[in-house]
């Protein structure tokens, strides 16, 4: 029996990988993800264990030979989106890669931001990274991820101010501006999350020197 969720996550990351976590404490298992969808599939309550990889800054052919490497190494995984890029038709922009990696085409990298890691539970820790440098460095790209996002909502409620901008009525600017004020502030949130982890990290790695 399948079971079909619609759910978007602003804390793409570490909040999307506890709810898969949590989903298999309640017995369902990932079979596929779309955009804002999941389909899980019965099974025995803590089977599975799930971690998320977040490869936006790599490029098309570099992401895909790090899927590969993890599958070889035992992990199942999927790819997932993010929705936090800025489009041009069937291109987007990734101000928050390096190189070749800030331009995502479909088919390619368009939409495939994230990893989804899936491995059976044997009482091992399930750590891809380990070093601590390597975990501020992770962070750190993910808040550019964010920074970017909410400077790019910041710019267009700034332009809702600016005169002639549009022939919009002033009920309609209100209503747009409230939503970039709320989407603005559910991107600070988990902003301001992973600066707090980056800075723990630094100071940890501070007492281990």
């Amino acid at each position: 029996m399948s079971k079909l969720v619609f759910r978007y996550f602003f804390d793409f990351m570490n909040g999307q990988e506890r709810w898969l976590n949590r989903m298999d404490e309640y017995g369902l298992r990932l079979r596929r993800c779309g955009k804002i969808t999941y389909i899980f599939d019965k099974c025995q309550p803590n089977q599975y264990e799930y971690k998320i990889e977040f490869v936006g800054h790599k490029t098309y052919s570099q992401a895909k030979e790090y899927r590969r490497y993890l599958e070889n190494m035992g992990f199942r995984t999927f790819t997932k989106n993010i929705n936090l890029n800025f489009s041009f038709g069937k291109v987007k922009w990734r101000p928050y890669a390096a190189g070749w990696g800030r331009i995502a085409a479909s088919p390619g990298g368009f939409n495939k931001e994230l990893l989804i890691l899936e491995k059976k539970r044997d009482g091992k820790p399930f750590e891809l990274h380990t070093d601590l440098a390597d975990k501020v460095d992770i962070y750190k790209r993910v808040m550019r991820v964010y920074t970017w996002a909410a400077l790019m909502i910041l710019l267009s409620g700034v332009m809702t101010f600016m005169p002639n901008i549009s022939s919009l009525s002033d009920g309609v600017l209100l209503a747009v501006r409230i939503i970039l004020l709320t989407g603005g502030g559910l991107i600070l949130i988990p902003l301001v999350k992973y600066f707090r982890l980056v800075q723990c990290f630094k100071e940890e790695g501070k007492i281990y020197e």
